[in-house]
């Protein structure tokens, strides 16, 4: 797969191509420019990475953000600077709120090696538009091509006290045309619930069929697959996940169903009613991204749950000072009370994992750890890799 294309803007020329150097390197297009006058790559092409420098000549890094918002720019956005943490946190949770899409950032000075491990989060093509998505889809939808082009790939999830792997979520990946596709795009009220069933089916036969061959190779874990509450609330879905698990003789106590919180949830008693189906038989019931939806703790007594998920997004605005962290401990200590595996997702840094353990929290999942993978390249023995292995 050829690597992305990345863009340097930073005014210090040296470093400049000190970098690109390095970069092309290691197989990268990469171009660079001293002032944000040229936000484009050859040809001026969106590149698929931008690594902005947030001190630059005439337009300071936050006017740089609002520009590439403004101007409808699909690159995803590295920040690096010297300035102090607060300021670079600061901006990328700007670039946040104004809808672009960030890998992370870096502190100079920074080592090509961590930039890198940034870059290779970008390695997917460039981000499309809604109406992009929605064309998309369509056309896979009316080519009955769909199936041919998801993909599923693995994230481990580790236990915060070892680092120690304790399961993989099941992520699906889509395609066409060379753009990516969200997901949540799928998964949408106007995509016909055929469709939909038929690729959380795929994604659940390729999580178990991975698990089934790491049981082989002699490791004994559990897998996760996401299930938005309309498809949780069809009534085919037990019977396809009990004919998958007899399928790949696994265990039903090897599967964890996580439901999304990417949505409100209308009939909250009819997802209940479904998840404790599957609880019944020993599946694992997860809430998805809490804290993104409306889902409150209350709401919570009526789901047989096995694990929560504190979205990326909320533990990002905790850890920046932006919420209280109090909210995270209060939901840490509602899921220790009542024998709920508190897992906390988005962890990148070390910083991010001290705050998460700070709180209490059991597990983590983030790109400090690794990022979404095919199952071949996970199959084997897998180690218990500690924090930073």
């Amino acid at each position: 797969m050829p690597r992305p294309s990345l863009h340097i803007i930073d005014d210090d020329e040296e470093a400049c191509a000190e970098i690109a150097s390095a970069l092309r390197a290691s197989g990268y297009d990469c171009s660079w420019a001293t002032s944000a006058e040229r936000m484009t790559g050859p040809g001026d092409r969106d590149p698929d990475i931008l690594l902005l420098d947030l001190s630059l000549p005439g337009m300071d890094g936050f006017q740089v953000i609002k520009r590439l918002a403004g101007e409808g720019r699909r690159s995803h956005v590295i920040v690096a600077s010297g300035q102090e943490h607060r300021i670079i946190q600061a901006a990328v949770r700007y670039a946040r709120d104004v809808g672009l899409s960030i890998l992370g950032a870096l502190e100079k000075p920074y080592s090509i090696h961590s930039l890198l491990a940034l870059a290779e989060k970008g390695a997917s093509p460039v981000r499309s538009t809604p109406d992009d998505q929605a064309a998309l889809i369509d056309k896979l939808l009316g080519s009955d091509a769909i199936g041919q082009q998801a993909r599923t790939v693995f994230q481990s999830k580790r236990r915060l006290s070892d680092g120690s792997i304790v399961g993989y979520e099941a992520l699906l990946r889509l395609s066409a045309d060379g753009v990516a596709i969200n997901p949540e795009a799928i998964f949408d009220a106007r995509i016909e619930m055929a469709h939909q069933i038929a690729l959380t089916r795929k994604v659940l036969d390729d999580a178990l069929q991975f698990l089934s061959s790491l049981r082989d190779a002699g490791t004994h874990t559990t897998v996760s697959v996401n299930c938005t509450p309309a498809i949780l609330c069809t009534g085919d879905l037990p019977e396809i996940v009990f004919e998958a698990l007899e399928r790949w003789q696994m265990p039903a106590g090897t599967l964890m169903i996580e439901i999304t919180e990417n949505a409100a949830i209308e009939s909250f008693h009819e997802v209940a009613s479904a998840a404790c189906r599957l609880a019944m038989r020993d599946c694992g019931i997860s809430i998805d991204d809490f804290g993104r939806g409306t889902t409150s703790l209350e709401r919570l007594f009526d789901l047989p749950l096995t694990e929560l998920k504190i979205d990326k997004e909320i533990f990002w605005k905790c850890f920046d000072g932006y919420e209280p962290s109090g909210l995270l401990k209060e939901v840490v200590h509602y899921c220790e009370e009542r024998g709920i595996t508190s897992t906390v997702e988005g962890i990148e840094t070390v910083a991010h994992f001290d705050f998460a353990t700070s709180l209490g929290a059991q597990c983590g999942q983030g790109y400090l750890w690794d990022w979404p993978s095919p199952a071949v390249v996970l199959s084997g023995p897998q180690a218990n890799v500690s924090l930073g292995g």
